[in-house]
């Protein structure tokens, strides 16, 4: 087997997706091509109503009879660019910067997430050397976003024994659980008033950001919290327009805040603010910028609502709300306020909730449903996903540790759970009788401008995962 080969072409199949526009709910684009795909190899596949994709490959002569596998990633990708940046994600390729060991995007994500386990899926159903049972790829959308194309998939017709789900984000770890989660929606209409104090603008900009359950735990700054810190400071203020964060599963990483106030030494507030701040390496970038802005005639929040609004920003739940008590340093609950949308007296708010507890996860809404109430705002819900329990030493389990350990010089993998939705518990809630793992290569800073894909990573990856199919095809 010609590792060197299959590298290549694997790559090759990378920069191919990276010039298809797929952020989430627009993922027609893509799914038409990984449709053409087929066709032209004359293989079986079938797309539905969400641009979900299933391909399925029969096996190499003389596997028919061992135990089907699916191969399973989701077309879609987190789309954020710098400030600076013109780049459109309707029609616009990623424009990919090639080093000598990394792949990544100028001034926009770089759309590894999930674009490397897409790619991986079209090498395994073009590659006619590989050895390999009834195989069944998965390119399911909208999992940047609550992961609705698993969920509402028809699964009937497929008989398989083993998902491998290629999202992972590290070469030395294999995912056999996950975290579930929940958005929240803050809703809010107010009538706005003359404003006829001082009007500023506070920008904040420079922060990390980050994935909003991987690196929750990080102590990153979130945006919208910290301007929420700074207006509260701040005498009689009345917020005119308040914008922070595109995603919900991102850390914001800037937010505009347009508001009049009496205060007269806001510099010396901010600052007090700051000097009380922690920041990490990562956040120190950070830069907090404050200009008046000369505007007789503007209108916004009175100040009660305004003060609604910021207190009820700082007393969600935000940030890592509490860890595991079986596994050491596993978050077991957190919180993210994502989007917060002010503007013309209407206030929007998301905020996503994650939890490998469904009881907690239902605390944690009930508790903020009590505080929506409290100020004011109406709640709703929606792209609740299920966590993924953890089947111990399961024969697909085994079968990676020893493939890992052969391409890997006997290191063995690290097998964990992880605070971050995985598509995995959604298909868990349909198959249940499947054994499943989540695996992918060294992709760092997803869901930022600053991801970075690792190729000598993605080349052992791909020796593993060869290596695992072989000894799944072997097993009876």
């Amino acid at each position: 087997m010609d590792i060197e080969k299959k590298y290549e072409k694997l790559l090759y199949w990378f920069k191919e997706i990276c010039k298809i526009p797929r952020n989430s709910c627009k993922e027609q684009k893509i799914a038409e091509y990984i449709c053409d795909f087929a066709k032209k190899r004359e293989l079986e596949y079938r797309i539905d109503n969400y641009y979900n994709v299933l391909i399925k490959k029969t096996a190499t002569q003389g596997y028919e009879d061992k135990d089907a596998i699916i191969f399973q990633a989701h077309t879609d990708m987190v789309c954020e660019k710098t400030e600076y940046s013109s780049h459109d994600f309707n029609t616009d390729p990623i424009e990919i910067i090639e080093d000598e060991d990394t792949y990544t995007a100028k001034d926009t994500t770089l759309g590894a997430d999930d674009g490397i386990g897409v790619a991986t899926l079209l090498l395994l159903l073009d590659d006619e050397e590989i050895k390999h049972p009834d195989i069944y790829c998965l390119f399911t959308t909208q999992e940047e976003i609550g992961m609705d194309g698993a969920k509402y998939f028809d699964y009937s017709g497929i008989h398989a024994e083993y998902l491998i789900n290629v999202d992972g984000e590290e070469e030395n770890t294999a995912i056999v659980g996950c975290a579930g989660g929940v958005r929240l929606c803050y809703e809010k209409e107010v009538k706005q008033t003359e404003i006829n104090e001082c009007i500023y603008s506070l920008d904040i900009t420079g922060l990390y950001g980050g994935h909003s359950g991987i690196d929750i735990d990080k102590g990153r700054i979130n945006s919208n919290f910290l301007a929420s810190q700074i207006l509260n400071k701040l005498d009689n203020v009345k917020i005119v327009s308040f914008v922070g964060g595109n995603k919900d599963n991102a850390i914001p990483n800037s937010t505009k805040v347009v508001f009049g106030t009496t205060s007269e030494n806001i510099k010396k507030e901010i600052d007090d603010v700051l000097k009380i701040t922690e920041l990490t390496d990562e956040d120190k970038k950070l830069k907090v910028e404050i200009s008046k802005i000369n505007n007789n005639s503007i209108k916004g929040l009175n100040i009660e609502n305004s003060k609604e609004l910021i207190n009820f920003i700082l007393n969600l739940k935000q940030g890592v709300i509490e860890y595991s008590k079986d596994v050491e340093g596993l978050v077991e609950v957190s919180g993210n306020i994502g989007v917060v949308d002010v503007n013309y007296g209407k206030i929007n708010i998301t905020q996503l909730i994650r939890s490998s507890d469904d009881i907690k996860k239902e605390q944690i809404k009930e508790i903020n449903n009590s505080l929506a109430k409290k100020y004011g705002f109406s709640i709703s819900e929606n792209s609740s996903y299920p966590g993924w329990k953890y089947k111990p030493n399961s024969n697909l389990e085994k079968a990676y540790i020893e493939a890992y350990m052969e391409v890997h010089n006997m290191e063995k993998p690290i097998i964990c759970a992880i605070h971050a939705g995985v598509e995995c518990g959604m298909i868990y809630k349909k198959m249940p009788n499947l054994e499943m793992i989540s695996i992918g290569p060294d992709i760092k800073n997803v869901h930022t401008t600053k991801e970075i894909l690792y190729l000598k990573s993605c080349k052992n990856f791909l020796n593993t995962l060869l290596e695992l199919i072989n000894k799944l095809s072997i097993k009876k």
